[in-house]
């Protein structure tokens, strides 16, 4: 039965609706993280400069994440083509890189972070360290998923969505008591050293000792560097202009206006929530059909029509409840004044996904 289905909805819904199932799960556990756990133990002065944070991570890993975007392609590629060796050389070439670059972000960080820090009125610490740690790791685990999803391991992808954020939940609840912001971090890195691992052990069957080692620098280089260059500054002015958007918020707002967008943002990015799961089975089939000359549109209609009706619905549920649901909580209560902000805020991050789909399904196809 479940086979005749699964043939009847073809593989981008059926491994859609797989994942979607189970990142439902982790969704409710990261909610319970950014609307209960975060306003319980960082103070409301500091509430604002989680996000903005979390984004300088993102610029600090950067360089690691242009250095690593041909990898994601090419993996998919070398894996339609059946060429296991090489995917196994790129894959360790992502562990030398990322030692490298964790070693000389680390020397920027400490020149750059304290005026970060004066700006979004936080006392430094050990966050740096932590910072860093957390950019480098979320930059670098999505390169070992992405082997899976190469090659369609979608069941060892969706038992890694299913207990990273449990992962995550059980080292925040651990650290942020001794120091809040710090055990933020911290559990923000957890779910990427589980992703790694999990990664590697759910790809030694096809990766193990018998493959050997497969050079592809040689062969490839030119179509590696042509790849990297447009998507590289397509990825560069995203990461920068979040950062920036951030960092204002934060930088110019009172710790009132910056804690309020902090919590809105996280009912309205549960409306993005289905479309990320569209994208991450869009690229694989998108990129395998491009490698069989196969380029179809079909595909990212189906991805865009599911982002634009799950989140339309969204958007009229934050419009008619979001007042309701801030007042839920005792947390919450002093926010609702921006209850009207969250509908629009909703609004422009179901568009961002949209165009994140698009953007996808175009690097996919080279």
């Amino acid at each position: 039965m479940l086979e005749e289905l699964k043939k009847r909805l073809g593989p981008f819904w059926w491994y859609t609706i797989i994942l979607w199932i189970v990142q439902r799960f982790g969704d409710v556990v990261n909610a319970f993280i950014g609307l209960w756990l975060v306003p319980k133990y960082v103070p409301q002065e500091e509430l604002g400069a989680v996000l903005p944070l979390s984004q300088v991570g993102g610029v600090l890993g950067l360089p690691l994440s242009i250095l690593l975007v041909p990898f994601t392609k090419f993996l998919n590629t070398y894996a339609t083509r059946g060429e296991y060796g090489k995917v196994k050389r790129l894959l360790r070439d992502v562990f030398v890189l990322s030692g490298i670059l964790f070693v000389g972000t680390l020397v920027y960080a400490r020149f750059f972070m304290p005026a970060v820090f004066l700006r979004m009125r936080v006392a430094d610490g050990s966050l740096g360290l932590l910072i860093v740690a957390s950019g480098v790791l979320g930059s670098m685990s999505p390169v070992f998923v992405s082997a899976l999803q190469a090659l369609k391991r979608f069941r060892v992808i969706a038992v890694i969505n299913l207990l990273s954020a449990p992962v995550r939940l059980i080292t925040m609840l651990i650290f942020m008591p001794f120091r809040a912001l710090s055990g933020y971090f911290v559990g923000q890195s957890a779910p990427s050293v589980f992703s790694i691992f999990a990664s590697l052990f759910g790809l030694r069957r096809q990766l193990g000792r018998q493959v050997k080692s497969e050079s592809y620098w040689q062969a490839d280089w030119r179509s590696l560097v042509r790849y990297t260059l447009p998507v590289a500054t397509v990825l560069a002015a995203g990461a920068l202009q979040a950062a920036v958007e951030m960092f204002v918020i934060r930088h110019r707002l009172s710790d009132m206006d910056s804690a309020g967008y902090y919590v809105i943002s996280r009912f309205a990015e549960i409306g993005a929530y289905t479309g990320l799961t569209f994208m991450f089975v869009l690229f694989p089939l998108a990129a395998e059909q491009h490698e069989k000359k196969e380029r179809e549109y079909r595909i990212l209609w189906h991805s865009l029509g599911g982002v634009f009706g799950i989140g339309a619905l969204f958007v009229l549920i934050i419009h008619l409840s979001g007042e309701w649901l801030l007042a839920l909580l005792p947390m919450w209560k002093e926010y609702v004044p921006y209850a009207s902000q969250m509908t629009l805020l909703t609004s422009v991050l179901v568009m961002r996904t949209a165009g994140g789909c698009f953007i996808n399904f175009e690097m996919a196809c080279g």
